[in-house]
């Protein structure tokens, strides 16, 4: 009896004993991982400010700077967490990994040295072993004028340390292939407007389809307004499609696709759209206009492709999902914005919504056309 007891009591000390040894494994495989700002490679501009955990990067301000780590983690999901200090609303950034970017919105801190905790989502991780991690500027805060008025500071947070939290919740990153996903179906039938209308009264007076291709304006007369023709129905998340190529009389050509955008309702702007514009001109190519809106280009110039000519034809892809909206021209990405205003008003405008036209626009001014082709849509 006593020999029984004996080997159970055995046992039960091994099973015990294996018991914690698995725990503490577990443990440490489900630990989370802080990397602090003293860890990080920056880029030239940035600047350490501080030693030890009390250090912060700062002087963040373009889209060639990053802040990246490398850190041993094993496959999974994990929440991701940034220590920063911004006192100005509305900057942006990414966080890529392992073929996989969050990107998020920065709340507002009270001070430069107020630091604070933000969740920037979860990331998957799919290969266990050493990961590079990296944060890259999308968007410059903003700040309010004493006239009313906004400005573009340049700022982007100063950062403190960045945290990976094991966990079994979803994943809300995306893979940097996002693009290889798309499923879209035609948004013109290359023969005829069904689907599309005019802006306005006389808006169809100036597009007109030459050889399966949708064309603006003309060479032969200058434009006093803008004109537009829009798609029949709304739209909210969903990637665009298309080919455009540009027939100038001079640099002063502009053209652009309307995205989330209604009719304005202004007396004497009946003609004009109001909202975000994949815009087609010289001085900002690839840019993210909000037309008769903010009046401005949206977010940073991450991008140009090189030997871009307008007249030859050019790809824009279009891509609006929540509140972010993303461009690429000719397969490199030229913005990313992320809408600050979805909840707390625009100054002028209150909230900026969601939902709305595609539109193709043809610019008023001197002579010119711009040629619109191979419109598919997905929506998301």
């Amino acid at each position: 009896m006593k020999k029984t007891i004996l080997i159970i009591s055995t046992i039960a000390a091994v099973c015990l004993c294996a018991a914690v040894i698995t725990g503490l494994l577990k443990s440490k495989e489900n630990s989370s991982v802080t990397l602090g700002a003293s860890d990080a490679a920056i880029s030239n501009g940035l600047i350490l400010d501080g030693s030890g955990k009390q250090a912060a990067i700062r002087n963040w301000d373009s889209p060639a700077q990053s802040i990246q780590w490398t850190a041993k983690l094993r496959s999974g999901n994990y929440r991701v967490l940034v220590q920063y200090a911004q006192p100005f609303f509305g900057s942006a950034f990414t966080v890529d990994a392992d073929g996989q970017q969050l990107a998020a919105l920065v709340p507002p801190t009270s001070s430069d040295t107020d630091f604070q905790t933000m969740e920037a989502g979860i990331l998957t991780i799919t290969h266990s072993g050493k990961i590079a991690i990296a944060l890259w500027g999308i968007q410059h805060s903003i700040i309010s004028n004493p006239d009313g008025t906004q400005s573009v500071t340049g700022a982007l947070p100063a950062i403190q340390s960045l945290t990976l939290i094991p966990t079994p919740q979803p994943a809300t990153s995306q893979t940097l292939d996002i693009l290889k996903e798309f499923k879209g179906t035609a948004l013109f039938d290359g023969k005829t407007f069904e689907g599309w209308e005019g802006n306005d009264d006389e808006a169809m007076e100036h597009f007109r389809i030459e050889d399966g291709i949708i064309v603006g304006g003309s060479l032969e007369s200058a434009l006093a307004d803008n004109h537009f023709i829009r798609t029949v129905r709304d739209y909210k998340d969903f990637e665009l499609r298309l080919k455009y190529k540009v027939t100038p009389t001079d640099e002063s050509y502009n053209g652009g696709i309307q995205l989330r955008s209604h009719r304005s309702t202004l007396p004497g702007q009946g003609c004009e759209m109001v909202g975000y514009q994949a815009d087609i001109l010289a001085r900002r190519t690839g840019g993210l206009y909000d037309e008769k809106r903010r009046s401005d280009f949206l977010g940073m110039e991450l991008g140009l492709p090189e030997g871009y000519r307008p007249d030859e034809w050019n790809e824009f892809i279009i891509r609006c999902e929540g509140p972010r909206v993303r461009l690429w021209l000719n397969g490199v990405q030229t913005t990313d914005h992320i809408e600050p205003y979805t909840d707390r008003p625009l100054e002028g405008f209150g909230t900026v919504g969601q939902t709305g036209r595609i539109a193709l626009q043809i610019h008023k001014g001197p002579a010119c056309e711009v040629r619109y082709k191979d419109l598919v849509l997905e929506e998301l």
